[in-house]
Order: C-alpha cells, then structure tokens, then sequence
C-alpha cells in the first residue's frame, strides 16, 4: 500500500484586495479627519506671521522719525491700510497735505505725487491667500506717527487680521504709538483673548 504524501502549499506573504481595500478606506478616513484641522493650524500661523510683520513694521514708522530728525525733516510718518476685491494692504510713508497714497497700486507708485510724499515700504496680501487685514479708527484707516515723540494721531487705531478658516488677531494702537494686541477668538497661541 502506497500512501500519497500531500505537499503543503506555503501560503502567500502578500496582502488581499479586501486587506487593502481596509487600509485604503482607514487612510481616507483619518485624511478627512486631520486634513481641515492641519488647514487650520497652517493659516493660523500664517495670521501670526502677518501679525509679527505688521508689529515690526508700525516700529519702522516710528523709527523712520529719527532718521528723518536726524536730517532736519520734522514730517510725521504714517501708515495708511486699504484693499480692494484682490488685495489687502498698507503702507509706510511720510505724511503731508495735498497728496494720497492708495497701496493697491503698484510699488514704488502708491504715493501720488512723489515729490511730496514719499513711500518707505508697501505690503499687499493677496485675498486668494485667506487671509484679510482691515483697519479702522473713528477718523479713517490710517495713523500718523509724530516727532520727535511718536505719538499716534488718531489714538485707538484697531487692525484686524483674519483668516477665512481660522485665527483672528486684533491690533489697536494707543495714542503714546505703541500696539497692544490680543486675539478676538483666542485661537493665536502666545496672544491674549481680547476682553
């Protein structure tokens, strides 16, 4: 009598189609999930970087009026903020009577004319971005840093910045020239919820 001997097959190392199709629908699963709260986080910090620039920028409004005592020019420096449907703005610049600065214009050309203002630094933030600035004081959307001081004229200027998906942070700028900040939904880590 002969008895046949059965060969084992090993089985296969490899993953099925339903073993992948489980790990395919579980990945899609937590992209969903992390993907709008990583969306978040990322324009929260871009508001805060924005923010931080906008910061280092009002100080070179005010130290731009020692340089400008330095050679015997006592105009203010102001920073005017606008916007249009493509842009949010602002820009640095000496203050004077009978011109305007608009920087939704190009660079280099936002104060007309020229010979009586002079532009010192142009920001323009794209509205595709998700991010918008917008600024405010009883008397308009601009504030005058004045020698040899820099007071602020109009006191209790607020700048608003606020992404479309998160983050908001608010700048208000007193009379004595110096910014307090603080943050409308308390979502800008390090910044403190405004009252």
């Amino acid at each position: 009598m002969m008895r046949h001997r059965r060969h084992c097959q090993p089985r296969s190392l490899g993953l099925t189609i339903i073993e992948l199709m489980t790990v395919l629908v579980v990945l899609g699963v937590l992209v969903t999930l992390v993907a709008p709260t990583f969306r978040g986080m990322m324009q929260r910090q871009r508001v805060q970087g924005i923010q931080d620039q906008l910061l280092t920028d009002l100080q070179l409004a005010r130290s731009e009026l020692a340089v400008r005592a330095s050679a015997s020019a006592s105009s203010p420096v102001a920073v005017t903020f606008g916007g249009d449907g493509m842009v949010t703005c602002y820009t640095i610049h000496t203050a004077g009577t009978g011109a305007t600065c608009d920087c939704t214009r190009a660079v280099g050309q936002v104060c007309q004319p020229p010979d009586v203002l002079q532009e010192v630094r142009t920001v323009q933030l794209p509205r595709a971005g998700g991010i918008s600035m917008a600024a405010s004081s009883p008397s308009g959307s601009s504030v005058a840093f004045s020698p040899p001081q820099g007071l602020a004229t109009p006191a209790g200027l607020t700048i608003n910045i606020t992404g479309d998906i998160s983050g908001q942070v608010r700048t208000t700028v007193g009379d004595l020239g110096r910014p307090e900040v603080c943050s409308p939904d308390g979502s800008i880590r390090g910044v403190p919820p405004c009252s």
